[in-house]
This record gives C-alpha cells, sequence and structure tokens, in this order.
C-alpha cells in the first residue's frame, strides 16, 4: 500500500511525506518518509476492527503511529513519543 501526503498552505507547498505499509518477515511495516527524508519503519503491534498501531521504540519523535476509527464515521490519526512529549492528532472526514 502506497500514500503520498502534502500539507498547502495557499498556493505553496510547506511539507510532503510518502507513506508505504509492507509485509516483511510475516509482520506489516509502515514506512514513513517524510519530506525526502531517509525512510522510518514502524512495526505493527496492535490491530482490531476499529484501529490500528504501528510502533518503532529506538525513534526520536515519533515512537507510536496509530489510527482510530471513530463512532461518526471519521478517522483520527495521532503520533507520540515519550511521555512528556507531545501528542499530535488530526481527524479525516469522508466527504
Amino acid at each position: 500500500m502506497f500514500a503520498v501526503s502534502r500539507t498547502v498552505t495557499g498556493d505553496r507547498l510547506v511539507e510532503f511525506e510518502y507513506l508505504r505499509i509492507v509485509e516483511r518477515d510475516g509482520g506489516l511495516l509502515y514506512i514513513a518518509q517524510p519530506n525526502g527524508q531517509p525512510p522510518t519503519e514502524f512495526r505493527l503491534t496492535h490491530l482490531d476492527g476499529k484501529s490500528v498501531t504501528f510502533e518503532n521504540p529506538a525513534h526520536d519523535f515519533p515512537k507510536v503511529i496509530a489510527y482510530q476509527a471513530r463512532p461518526d464515521g471519521s478517522l483520527e490519526a495521532s503520533i507520540s513519543g515519550e511521555k512528556g512529549q507531545k501528542k499530535m492528532s488530526w481527524v479525516f472526514e469522508r466527504k
């Protein structure tokens, strides 16, 4: 699975990220490559019918990437790190 994320302010691209989910060694990996940096791998640690979590404890930030289906049909994506580091989240709605 392959995705591209873009953040645009006005008419200017300010961030981009390539994302992949691949199967390797009997597990799933979420591979993030923001702004052309080298890829970082996060291993699947939780999967159920409503949420998925990928983790890389050795990475500086984020250490955890999670997606949660919400009751209203939207999807919440979040990234977090060590205690004390700010958790960031985004909500995506179908149009």
